[in-house]
């Protein structure tokens, strides 16, 4: 049986893969796990040069690529399809994992079987780094505890692992745009889940680069980041979810998707404000967003809302 699948979105990856190789390769658990590599079609041989250093290594490997370029969120699409694990996780080919995250995390999923387990995440730049983390719950049963996590949960959904079958069963997937979609995929997971399991360590290796795609202004993408929400209000509306989780998503919508691309986008703010109040018209009745004061001052200084 095969454990986790971790699936590995490749572009322009070729100059991280031989340390990518030398960290997955260190898994406790390795031999019950299988790595599915997806080429996204950059100007590299990323692809290769992952199948040639799979040939030397008694991993697991199994490759795929995207049709044409469409960005991570579509390659991760195509990995999901081809994963055969119990559960899968997602790993950025310039991040790393702690030798026992699949370990820990398999082992707390399926000791209740959880729907999602999860942990916290090392941040690491200029040879610091930070530990970033996610509320802690009790795990089992995640209703009483779901409201409180979406308000303050980290949007690092590299930090799970997700049962393949809830995945499935459930039609979560990754939006297709440019921004945010991460943050859209780990919601829905989070607004589904019946159960979910916590390993309160700093078990994922986030590795912040200045020329990252997630940590550049990349002001071109501000309506992808919007598009993203607007794909998760549509999820959660198809769902019959929307009613029930209205003043968290709210909430959400107007802190991650409209004040996120506010700050990196002066110019466009009247249009972001526009959009967002066509999404979440009645947003100010959210009582989350009432008892935000920090994003209430946000909102009406960059977006006087």
């Amino acid at each position: 049986m095969t454990k986790v699948s971790v699936i590995i979105p490749l572009y322009n990856s070729a100059r991280f893969l031989p340390s990518l190789f030398d960290n997955i390769a260190q898994q406790t658990i390795a031999a019950d796990c299988e790595f599915v590599f997806i080429d996204d079609h950059g100007s590299d041989d990323s692809l290769a040069a992952a199948r040639s250093l799979a040939s030397s290594t008694g991993l697991r490997c199994v490759f795929g690529e995207t049709v044409s370029n469409g960005g991570p969120g579509a390659a991760r699409n195509v990995g999901l399809k081809m994963a055969g694990g119990e559960y899968v996780a997602f790993l950025d080919s310039d991040d790393a994992l702690k030798p026992d995250f699949c370990e820990k995390l398999f082992n707390s999923a399926t000791a209740s079987g959880a729907d999602l387990a999860y942990c916290h995440i090392m941040a690491l730049k200029d040879g610091r780094n930070t530990i970033w983390r996610n509320p802690v719950v009790s795990g089992g049963a995640f209703a009483p505890d779901r409201e409180r996590f979406l308000k303050e949960y980290k949007s690092y959904f590299t930090s799970f692992i997700y049962r393949r079958d809830f995945i499935l069963e459930n039609g979560i997937c990754f939006p297709p745009t440019r921004s945010a979609e991460d943050s859209c995929f780990l919601t829905e997971a989070l607004l589904c889940a019946l159960s979910i399991a916590c390993v309160p360590e700093p078990l994922y290796i986030y590795q912040m680069h200045g020329d990252s795609l997630s940590l550049g202004r990349m002001d071109c993408r501000y309506m992808q980041r919007m598009a993203s929400f607007d794909a998760l209000l549509e999820f959660a509306r198809d769902k019959g979810l929307y009613d029930d989780d209205k003043e968290i998503l709210d909430y959400l919508y107007v802190k991650k998707a409209a004040i996120g691309a506010a700050r990196n986008n002066p110019s466009a703010r009247r249009e972001i404000r526009k959009h967002c109040l066509a999404a979440v018209p009645d947003y100010y009745r959210s009582s989350h967003w009432r008892a935000d004061l920090r994003l209430r001052l946000a909102s009406r200084l960059l977006l006087g809302l």
